[in-house]
């Protein structure tokens, strides 16, 4: 699974303040795909946790000289990306005719994505957009459903 998690707590000396911009990093929790599906979803969750706990400010800082040499893209075949957007105020942006009722993508960047939001109504309650493959989202609401 591809994570896309935010960095800005993770450099030292810290962003300086009033930094503007994106400050994350791709990274990613490895298993073995029998151990996906013969292990509990907590297994999974603990993988996803493992994998966020590892980024570090030298980490961070190779990865932006090893970029700033070689310019590449990292190539995203067979990857599921999940995003949490849940701490931007998607919800409580008004433009001048009342907050949203609704808040989220117009579409999914890639077609294997899951991005978190926070509801706009139900505080503390998040909206899960996903694209996943028909076979691949049957087996999501399942998992889903043992969880909620």
């Amino acid at each position: 699974i591809l994570l896309v998690v935010n960095t800005r707590d993770k450099f030292n000396p810290p962003l300086p303040k009033g930094y503007f911009g994106n400050a994350v990093k791709f990274i990613s929790a490895v298993t073995l795909a029998g151990d996906m599906v013969d292990k509990p979803l907590s297994y999974a969750v603990g993988k996803v946790q493992e994998a966020i706990r590892s980024v570090t400010d030298s980490q961070l800082r190779s990865g932006i000289d090893y970029y700033e040499v070689h310019k590449t893209k990292r190539p995203m075949g067979c990857t599921m990306i999940s995003t949490a957007w849940s701490r931007l105020a998607f919800g409580s942006t008004d433009f001048g005719w009342g907050e949203p009722i609704m808040t989220g993508p117009v579409e999914l960047p890639v077609d294997e994505v899951i991005i978190f939001l926070a509801h706009p109504k139900e505080k503390g309650s998040l909206n899960a957009y996903a694209g996943l493959p028909t076979s691949a989202m049957r087996t999501f609401q399942k998992l889903w459903g043992e969880i909620v």
